[in-house]
């Protein structure tokens, strides 16, 4: 066998590899900077079903206990703006305890288009206090939610 053939059969055979590699790569190559990027198929967001960035945020109730049972709810509108809500709550509780009233204006999906709440401190055992919840309420809101919650609130 030749030496010198075998040198020249390899060479062919990697300058081969090198062309073949050479045009594979040709489709790897990145496009131009000038391509137009195609447009975003995100839909736009419904300002309908976010809720509002300004909500207020109730307080923490340490130890809490639910409620709901000691809670009577007068009408809760839902229309867009200010809206008010008056209510009563006797403690069925064995001691006294603060509580935390919250109302949420919601919409269809849940989302909170408007929240209000009221403390009521050191309410003792059969003790009724009254309250008036106001909240700002964006467009969309179809339902209120109620909440109760007892235990300790500091302040």
């Amino acid at each position: 066998m030749n030496h010198q053939g075998d040198t020249l059969r390899k060479l062919t055979t990697g300058l081969a590899l090198a062309i073949v590699a050479g045009i594979a790569l040709t489709g790897c190559t990145k496009a131009s900077s000038d391509a137009t990027a195609p447009a975003s198929s995100v839909p736009a967001v419904d300002p309908s079903r976010v809720s509002p960035t300004d909500l207020p945020t109730p307080p923490v109730v340490t130890d809490a206990k639910g409620a709901i049972r000691d809670l009577t709810l007068g009408e809760c509108k839902t229309d867009a703006g200010q809206q008010s809500v008056s209510g009563s709550l006797t403690s069925t509780q064995s001691a006294t305890a603060d509580f935390l009233v919250t109302v949420s204006w919601t919409n269809a999906t849940g989302d909170v288009m408007g929240r209000g709440f009221s403390v009521l401190k050191k309410v003792a055992s059969g003790q009724t206090v009254t309250f008036e919840i106001k909240a700002k309420v964006a467009a969309g809101a179809t339902q209120c939610v109620k909440g109760v919650e007892y235990g300790t609130i500091a302040g």
